[in-house]
């Protein structure tokens, strides 16, 4: 109590305006001390929330088109696993391409081949594998026949691309495509 009794006795003596400016300098202080203490992290969380509210904003915006998205990409691949499941992707895509070739476009031995390129994985199920392939004819319908059964037959193919030549006389075609094909992972 001693202390506390000397301190109001100092005030006291003082003039008024030596109270005044005591009384502004301990505001003073007291304001460095406290604004840095209190008001800081105030505002400083006000902004952080400020911009995580910008971010869901945008967010928020954004999450109808991406769901809309989703969902029809699902719905493309349950198609897809619906199509894939009625085929017969368990046969060698090579060896199937060949008897196309060899069966159905009617190409002579040594007339025609096939070679494989590095495949891909599609999903857990599938992987896809491509060729180059070509081969000779000298009948349109056999070449429109092959390219029916190559693409729609029992194991469909995507073509990627066909060049066609004249050779000889005029008689024969020389076939050249690149084709896709998938088969089933082998677990």
């Amino acid at each position: 109590m001693e202390l506390k009794a000397k301190i109001w006795q100092a005030i006291e003596q003082r003039t008024p305006r030596e109270k005044v400016m005591m009384a502004g300098a301990a505001l003073l202080v007291a304001g460095l001390v406290l604004y840095p203490a209190f008001v800081e992290p105030i505002q400083a969380a006000f902004a952080r929330q400020s911009s995580q509210l910008e971010a869901l904003d945008k967010t928020y915006e954004l999450v109808p088109a991406v769901l809309d998205r989703y969902q029809k990409l699902q719905a493309r691949r349950s198609e897809l696993e619906k199509f894939y499941s009625q085929i017969n992707v368990s046969e060698d895509p090579l060896a199937y391409l060949e008897k196309l070739i060899r069966d159905v476009a009617q190409a002579k031995p040594g007339e025609y081949g096939a070679n494989p390129r590095e495949g891909s994985s599609r999903g857990e199920k599938y992987s896809t594998r491509s060729f180059n392939a070509h081969f000779q004819t000298t009948s349109m319908e056999n070449l429109s026949s092959f390219l029916k059964a190559l693409t729609t037959g029992s194991q469909p193919m995507l073509l990627s691309s066909i060049s066609l030549e004249r050779r000889g006389s005029g008689e024969s075609l020389y076939v050249q495509f690149e084709v896709s094909a998938f088969e089933a992972n082998s677990k």
